[in-house]
C-alpha cells in the first residue's frame, strides 16, 4: 500500500539481528561468492527496519544495524520472513514540470544494476545521529545529490512523505517538483553522470504515466507506488 504521511520519526536502536547469528555460516559462504562475483560490493552498515508503526498522519520506525552481507544474503533468500525485518530505505521521488516521473537506471557493479528506481539508499551510520535519531529527508537529500547532481536549484521538496509498504520492503520518499521539463532534468542528470569517475546511475528513465512501466526492469515498490494515483499531478 501507498500512504502520504505528514511526520516520519526513524530512530536507531541497540538491538541485534538475530537472523544474521543464525545464519553465519550461510552468510560467510555466500558472501564469498558475491565478492568473487562482484569486487566493488563493500560490507559496510546499513540498518533496517526493526518495527514500523502507523498512527494517523505519522509514522514510527525502530532500526537495527547490521552488516550489508547479512542483507544481500537476506535479500538473495528473496526475503524470507524469517528474518523479521523489513528493507527500509529513503527514495526521491522526481516530478518535472509536466508531472513526469524521472527514475534512475543503475549501472553495473551496484545491488540494484539494471533496474530503474527511485534515487536513495539504505540508510547508514551517517545518517543517525544524537539518540540514534534519523533525519530521512537529509539522508534521501544526499543520496539524491550523490547519483543525480540536483539539489535545491533544480528542485522543490513536498511537505511530508509518501511511504510504499510492499512485503518485506518500505520506501520513505520524499516528493521533488521541478520547473524543468523532463528531458531538460534528465539532460542535467546525464551530464552529471558523464563528469563522475564512477557514477551509479547509466541514465535517467523519464516515466509519463503508469503504462510507462510496461516492460521497464523495476524494484515491485516502484510499480506499487507508480501506480499509486497520490505520485500523479492531473495533467500527467
Amino acid at each position: 500500500r501507498v500512504v502520504r504521511v505528514a511526520s516520519l520519526s526513524l530512530r536507531v536502536s541497540s538491538g541485534h539481528w538475530q537472523y544474521a547469528g543464525h545464519h553465519r555460516e550461510a552468510i560467510d559462504a555466500h558472501w564469498k561468492l558475491a565478492v568473487k562475483a562482484n569486487p566493488s560490493f563493500f560490507d559496510g552498515v546499513i540498518h533496517v527496519v526493526d518495527r514500523c508503526d502507523a498512527g494517523e498522519n505519522h509514522i514510527e520506525a525502530r532500526l537495527i544495524a547490521t552488516g550489508f552481507r547479512n542483507f544481500l544474503y537476506w535479500r538473495d533468500e528473496g526475503f524470507p520472513a524469517e528474518g523479521g525485518v523489513f528493507d527500509g530505505f529513503g527514495s526521491a521521488l522526481i516530478r518535472s514540470s509536466e508531472g513526469h516521473i524521472l527514475l534512475g537506471r543503475q549501472r553495473p557493479g551496484n545491488i540494484n544494476a539494471g533496474l530503474a528506481y527511485l534515487p536513495g539508499g539504505f540508510i547508514d551510520n551517517r545518517d543517525a545521529g544524537a539518540g540514534g535519531a534519523v533525519d530521512i529527508a537529509a539522508c534521501i537529500e544526499r543520496e539524491l545529490r550523490e547519483e543525480t547532481g540536483l539539489g535545491p536549484d533544480d528542485l522543490s521538496a513536498e511537505p511530508g512523505f509518501i511511504v510504499t509498504l510492499t512485503g518485506a520492503q518500505v520506501s520513505f520518499a520524499v516528493a521533488y517538483n521541478s520547473s524543468l521539463p523532463a528531458d531538460a532534468l534528465a539532460a542535467k542528470v546525464h551530464a552529471y553522470i558523464a563528469s563522475e569517475n564512477d557514477p551509479e546511475l547509466a541514465e535517467m528513465v523519464i516515466v509519463r504515466s503508469a503504462a510507462d512501466l510496461q516492460g521497464l526492469p523495476t524494484p515491485h515498490y516502484v510499480r506499487v507506488l507508480l501506480g499509486s494515483p497520490l505520485v500523479w499531478r492531473n495533467n500527467a
